[in-house]
């Protein structure tokens, strides 16, 4: 079997910019320790020859090389995209799409296509799941998997093949200690994030202050990455900080510590480095890379509930907080911090249940039969309302905490505010707004 994997963007030998690409290179490594002829093509560039393992790089399609907008180019690059595919398909019996975006589905009539969608965020994977057809659809989560299914018609959807693969845990130490970080001098907090202002650098900020109030510690240290504009292919990203929250939480004694991009093979010493890792934003995550790794690490992780973080909820070692809300975040920080037992199973439990191995086969698994369809297991655990005599499920894109409703998209809805009640899982609105709630997509038809 010989299998073309495409990427939108530029691909780098010891840098990932994000879990997407962290993935791809397991994806590529593990076929090819299991003897599958594998070739990865990426946008061309000026960088010398360079291999993940035993496999090059190819940089030979002609696309800008990065978001948003990657086929933004000259009509006649596009011409020469066009026979380069051609070649490509000619040789593959497999085309693996990670990420899509491939609106060129008329090259590929002829060929068995794969698609990875990692984000139901930028526009090149939401129309690549809504407009091209691929022979099979792989998606990290479940959320994703139930995001899909909620927005398309129930006609679309049976007609969509989709596997869910769970991304893989394997940069972790095979020994490592825990401190008890609460008798620590100084408190070390990571934010191993892009700059993304939705990943949530400056909420990330407002803990480490809220920490500092705590007076648990001398001194309060964040750890942030500094994106190495080189390797920055992604325009949507900002290094925007709120200065004068972050001069106040300097001038209470805090200490921001801006460090190089850590290449892979360091990111386990990184996450060992830190007390706690910070998920704070609000960008909708698919999977949930960072928090895993870094209790694979011995590091626990607090996270936004939002998106696929909100599928860790009950999970040792990792706390789900309600989006913005500063002060739990810092009360689970707290908990966490003195939980070396439960910190220990939460890694036992991501070593075991996210191996590289296991996710490698499904993937083998799915490029020899893709046609093969897996059954749709809807989530039983569903909170619901009835309007009109007709069922409706809460939506995966939202999210209930005490009296308010948090939406993915839209952030939390002040309009719905002790505008409903709960009683065994069925949701009762007042004030006549269960349209409203229909409207702003919170119920979905079950």
């Amino acid at each position: 079997m010989k299998i073309a994997c495409l990427s939108l963007v530029e691909i780098f030998p010891d840098y990932v910019l994000g879990g997407s690409q962290n993935i791809l290179r397991k994806i590529i490594l593990g076929l090819r320790e299991n003897n599958i002829n594998v070739r990865l093509f990426s946008p061309k560039n000026d960088n010398p020859k360079s291999f993940i393992g035993d496999v090059e790089i190819e940089n030979k399609l002609s696309l800008k090389g990065s978001f948003p907008s990657p086929f933004e180019i000259p009509l006649y690059e596009l011409q020469s995209l066009q026979e380069e595919l051609d070649k490509i398909s000619s040789w593959a019996d497999r085309l693996y799409f990670h990420g899509d975006g491939w609106f060129m589905r008329n090259e590929f009539v002829d060929s068995t296509t794969i698609s990875g969608i990692h984000d139901l965020v930028y526009q090149e994977s939401v129309t690549s799941v809504m407009f091209s057809e691929s022979d099979k659809i792989i998606v990290p989560s479940n959320y994703l998997r139930d995001t899909i299914k909620s927005s398309l018609s129930n006609e679309k959807f049976n007609q969509t093949n989709i596997s869910v693969i769970k991304n893989s845990i394997d940069n972790f130490s095979k020994s490592i200690s825990i401190n008890d970080s609460i008798s620590n001098d100084n408190l070390i907090l990571l934010f191993p994030h892009r700059p993304d202002i939705r990943k949530g650098l400056n909420n990330a900020i407002k803990i480490s202050l809220e920490f500092i109030h705590t007076k648990n510690w001398n001194s309060v240290t964040l750890k942030v990455p500094k994106f190495n504009e080189n390797l920055d292919k992604d325009e949507k990203n900002s290094s925007y900080i709120d200065q004068e929250l972050k001069n106040e939480f300097i001038s209470s004694g805090g200490n921001i510590l801006f460090h190089d991009w850590i290449p892979l093979n360091q990111m386990s010493d990184y996450y060992k480095s830190g007390d706690l890792t910070l998920c704070p934003g609000n960008f909708i995550e698919s999977f949930g890379l960072v928090p895993l790794e870094s209790l694979s690490n011995g590091t626990p992780a607090i996270c936004s509930s939002v998106g696929a973080f909100r599928e860790f909820d009950g999970f040792d070692g990792l706390k789900v907080i309600p989006y913005g809300d500063t002060k739990s975040f810092v009360k689970k920080g707290l908990e966490l911090l003195s939980s070396k037992d439960e910190i220990l199973a939460g890694r036992e439990r991501v070593i075991l249940n996210y191996d590289l191995n296991s996710m490698i086969d499904h993937y083998i698994e799915v490029f020899t039969n893709p046609s093969f369809k897996e059954n749709y297991k809807s989530n039983t655990n569903q909170f619901y309302s009835k309007i009109d005599g007709k069922n409706y499920d809460l939506s995966p894109w939202c999210f209930i905490n005490n009296n308010k409703i948090y939406h993915d998209y839209k952030g939390w809805l002040d309009s719905f505010e002790n505008k409903f009640k709960i009683i065994d899982k069925e949701i009762f609105f007042v004030d006549n707004i269960s349209q409203k709630a229909l409207d702003e997509k919170i119920l979905i038809s079950s």
